[in-house]
């Protein structure tokens, strides 16, 4: 079985696969810092590839999560009360949705909640990671944070003035910070798909595939 990790990043959706034996092709504009066993990785921008090209890989299933910064900040209006249109974002995630779609090959895509305020709801949710797509489980593990310290509207307003201003003070820091491979860094690890997603995702992709062991 093959899968197409689109936007792999750091392989969060891969590692599940990839540990039941599936032969797993990850792509993205960066290389990561660690490839896993059962996994290629391909530096290919991802709005090049077409869906003549995943039928032809022959691919039984695709996983993807585009880029949610621009779609975040949308989520986060005590931090930025105006935010700019996610253009970028929305590109990048409708032509992902768009080759899914004509593929046929059976499909789950994660980004951030406030994105449905653009390409509409999600199937389901898991914790802040919100889905979309053909193969999306019915049941969906919950109580999943991201790697940030705050993400929805209900903790922050738990939060205290001084905490508030501590999370911003970090936040600006790491948007204008020089070092951009630095802050790629840890943004990929606060939107790393956490284990417990990607192995009921993969699960169910197994299921509806008819794949036994």
């Amino acid at each position: 079985m093959r899968l197409l990790d689109l936007f792999c990043g750091r392989f969060g959706w891969s590692k599940a696969f990839a540990a039941r034996g599936w032969e797993c092709v990850g792509i993205d504009l960066t290389e990561p810092p660690e490839i896993p066993n059962g996994c290629t990785f391909l530096q290919v921008d991802v709005l090049t590839i077409t869906a003549d090209w995943i039928r032809e890989q022959n691919f039984d299933f695709i996983c993807a999560s585009s880029p949610c910064e621009q779609f975040s900040v949308h989520g986060m209006k005590h931090f930025h009360p105006n935010p700019p249109y996610p253009e970028i974002g929305l590109k990048l995630f409708n032509h992902t949705r768009q080759i899914c779609e004509e593929s046929g090959v059976p499909y789950v895509m994660e980004n951030v909640r406030a994105a449905q305020k653009f390409v509409g709801y999600a199937v389901h949710h898991c914790g802040p990671f919100c889905l979309w797509g053909s193969a999306v489980p019915p049941l969906m593990p919950q109580g999943i944070i991201k790697g940030l310290k705050i993400g929805s509207g209900s903790q922050i307003r738990n939060l205290s003035r001084e905490e508030v201003r501590s999370w911003r003070k970090q936040f600006d820091a790491l948007q204008c910070s020089e070092k951009g491979n630095k802050r790629k860094s840890m943004t990929s690890k606060w939107a790393t798909i956490p284990p417990e997603l990607s192995s009921c995702v993969a699960d169910y992709a197994e299921r509806i595939l008819g794949v036994t062991r």
